[in-house]
C-alpha cells in the first residue's frame, strides 16, 4: 500500500485493537495483534470486500504454484467478513467465512490458522463499536433536510 496515511492508519488501528482487547478481556499475542493491525490498515479503503466468492478463490489458488500470498488474501478477506456485524442469515452457514478462512490460513501454513477466532473476536469488537456509534449519531443529515432522530 503506497499511501501517505499508512502510519496514521496503523496507529489508529493499533489503538482500536488495544481498546477492543481491554473491552473483551482477551489479550492477543503481539504477533497476532500486529497482523490484524496491518490487515485493517491495508484494507482501510477497500470497497470490494466480499465481491468474489471465497470458495472459487480458494479453488483457483490451491492449484497455483505461488499461492501462499493469494491464500492469505482470501483468508484475510474471510476474517474481515466473519468479524463484521452483519446479518448472516443468507450465508451458507453461520461459520462459513470462519471455516474458509481457517482452511486458507492452514493451506498457507500461517499462524492465523490457530488464532482466527481470537482475532475475529477482537475485530468484531472494533467493528461492532464503530457500527453502533454510526447508528446513534444524533441529527445525522441524510440530505434534503432529512434527519435521524
Amino acid at each position: 500500500m503506497d499511501n501517505k496515511y499508512w502510519l496514521e492508519y496503523v496507529k489508529h488501528c493499533y489503538d482500536l485493537v488495544l481498546e477492543s482487547e481491554k473491552n473483551s478481556a482477551l489479550i492477543l499475542e503481539h504477533e497476532i495483534e500486529a497482523y490484524i493491525v496491518h490487515l485493517m490498515a491495508r484494507n482501510f479503503n477497500r470497497l470490494d470486500i466480499g465481491e468474489n466468492p471465497i470458495a472459487i478463490q480458494l479453488l483457483e489458488y490451491i492449484n497455483q504454484k505461488s499461492n501462499k500470498e493469494k491464500l492469505l488474501l482470501a483468508a484475510d478477506e474471510c476474517l474481515l467478513i466473519h468479524s463484521f456485524p452483519l446479518k448472516k442469515s443468507k450465508w451458507p452457514s453461520k461459520n462459513y467465512y470462519m471455516d474458509m478462512g481457517i482452511i486458507a490460513y492452514g493451506l498457507a501454513n500461517h499462524i492465523m490458522e490457530k488464532n482466527f477466532q481470537a482475532a475475529s473476536t477482537i475485530m468484531y469488537g472494533i467493528f461492532n463499536r464503530t457500527f453502533e456509534n454510526l447508528l446513534v449519531l444524533p441529527n445525522f443529515d441524510l440530505g434534503d433536510n432529512k434527519k435521524i432522530h
